[in-house]
């Protein structure tokens, strides 16, 4: 917390410093709390605000440690909910009010009337998001989002998306609602994520696919130490449909309706710096760590052959370290996942994992290291990334200083464009270390990273080891361009 005041001029700038020794000289004294203002958060109720200062409120009566140490911890439960951009408090002696007279002194010392003040900066309480979406894989693909930070009053979010791709041969239409809301301890937070998709999955799995589910759970925050976590319940209703002939057996066996419950637990850690500290669009230093695991039973509809429990966890490992002034970038990671399956009788194929895809693994076709999927998999991958030299391209200056800068999220970001070089290795099976066959691809490429401009032009080199099949191998060329834009700012 930080000793402050919004008051300017040379004569109130006295008076608060004289009110500032004055609660100094104070640290034995006994302090009474008179008022808790609120400067901003307009659109929020009274309620809200009241639960947030409960622990500062329930008492009157501090030392000035003790009234500093309480401040500290409401100031913190301000930022747990996030919903401010900007959370400042101070102190001040309340000269306006004179302590009530059934307030009991067990010294000389008179308690000095104080009042405690939190000045708020709001984010953009709602708002639209839009991208469009091209690459080589799904030619088009539209996303609409749609945010609101402050639903019922008392910091409520509610996020609705949209993702759509109408043409062949991946046509996808998902739709998600998500609703998160404070409880007592802002850290934690009510969990509401339901969910519609349609999938056209014949090109690799020789099937459609439609479910219907969310999930319901309780998440933790705590954003000094970025560790996030969630545990809840999860159901989901799953349908194949228009399944091909030369379909496998073991997607036949799973047609029509299943019904699959969950137990979902997730942890996730970050300790990274960005390119640029407001937009982080381009990590530089640092690692993260993301863990998941599903405790999962299906239920088929009408077939109970299709009644299968498993577990299955996933690990995702992130390493980046930059030299050079931020010129070259190095970033390593690890990507393994694993199926406990007990009967040995084979899971529900959409639990299955799979790579393939601009976004999972390149030089591969949509899940085509392995259209069957599999109950295990890795993926290693080391990208290098190299800052384009000043005489091609310079970052954006800023005007009064003609210095490029890293701070600036308004336009003038440190450059995130960058040449790469990247080599990956991965495989999908139901038993790794028996399957001598790996995927493996090669990449180079320029990229550019940005909030609402985004793209990947390369050249991919793919090769699978350990075999001759060259199905689902895609080298050559590749494009990826994101372009959109928002009614909300943040």
């Amino acid at each position: 917390m930080s000793l402050h005041s919004d008051i300017h001029g040379s004569h109130e700038l006295q008076k608060r410093m004289i009110t500032e020794e004055s609660l100094r000289r104070s640290s034995s004294q006994p302090i009474y709390l008179s008022a808790v203002e609120i400067i901003g958060g307009e659109g929020y109720s009274s309620d809200f605000f009241r639960k947030l200062i409960y622990p500062l409120t329930d008492s009157s009566d501090y030392t000035l440690k003790e009234l500093v140490k309480r401040v500290e911890s409401v100031q913190d439960r301000f930022v747990k909910t996030d919903a401010f951009r900007d959370v400042n408090s101070s102190i001040h002696t309340d000269f306006k009010t004179i302590p009530p007279e059934n307030v009991k002194n067990y010294n000389k010392d008179k308690s000095i009337p104080t009042k405690v003040l939190f000045d708020v900066d709001s984010f953009n309480l709602n708002g639209g998001t839009g991208f469009l979406n091209v690459n080589n894989e799904d030619a088009l693909a539209v996303n609409f989002n749609y945010l609101n930070n402050n639903f019922y009053g008392n910091a409520e979010l509610v996020n609705i998306g949209v993702d759509y791709s109408p043409y062949a041969p991946n046509q996808h239409l998902l739709a998600n609602a998500k609703f998160l809301a404070n409880l007592n301890d802002p850290s934690y937070k009510f969990l509401v994520d339901v969910f519609n998709t349609h999938q056209n999955n014949k090109s690799w799995q020789k099937a459609a696919e439609r479910s219907l589910g969310g999930l319901i759970g309780l998440q933790y925050a705590n954003k000094v130490k970025n560790l996030h976590a969630l545990t809840g319940v999860s159901l989901v209703k799953r349908s194949l449909y228009d399944i091909e002939e030369e379909a496998p057996e073991s997607l036949r066996a799973f047609a029509n309706d299943s019904l699959k419950s969950s137990i979902v637990t997730q942890l996730a850690y970050s300790n990274t710096a960005f390119l640029n500290s407001i937009t982080k669009n381009f990590p530089t230093d640092g690692y993260t760590f993301a863990l998941s695991n599903e405790i999962s039973a299906n239920q088929g509809q009408t077939d109970s052959k299709q009644d299968k429990w498993f577990s299955k966890t996933t690990l995702a490992l992130n390493l980046y370290k930059s030299f050079w002034n931020k010129n070259f970038t190095l970033h390593l990671s690890n990507n393994i996942g694993g199926v406990y399956d007990p009967s040995k009788s084979g899971i529900h194929v959409s639990d299955k994992f799979y790579l393939g895809g601009c976004n999972s693994f390149k030089g591969f076709s949509k899940s085509a290291v392995n259209t069957s999927g599999g109950l295990q998999f890795y993926k290693v991958a080391l990208n290098f990334y190299a800052k384009l030299p000043s005489a091609i391209y310079t970052s954006h200056l800023k005007p009064a200083t003609n210095t490029p800068s890293f701070e600036d999220g308004q336009g003038y970001e440190a450059n995130p464009l960058r040449l790469y070089a990247s080599l990956a290795s991965g495989n999908v099976s139901d038993d790794l270390l028996s399957d001598n066959t790996h995927a493996g691809c090669f990449a180079v490429g320029i990229k550019y990273i940005n909030d609402w401009a985004n793209f990947d032009i390369g050249y991919n080199f793919a090769q699978r080891f350990g075999s001759d099949s060259q199905q689902g191998i895609k080298d050559g060329f590749q494009l990826s361009v994101s372009i959109g834009g928002s009614s909300r700012y943040t």
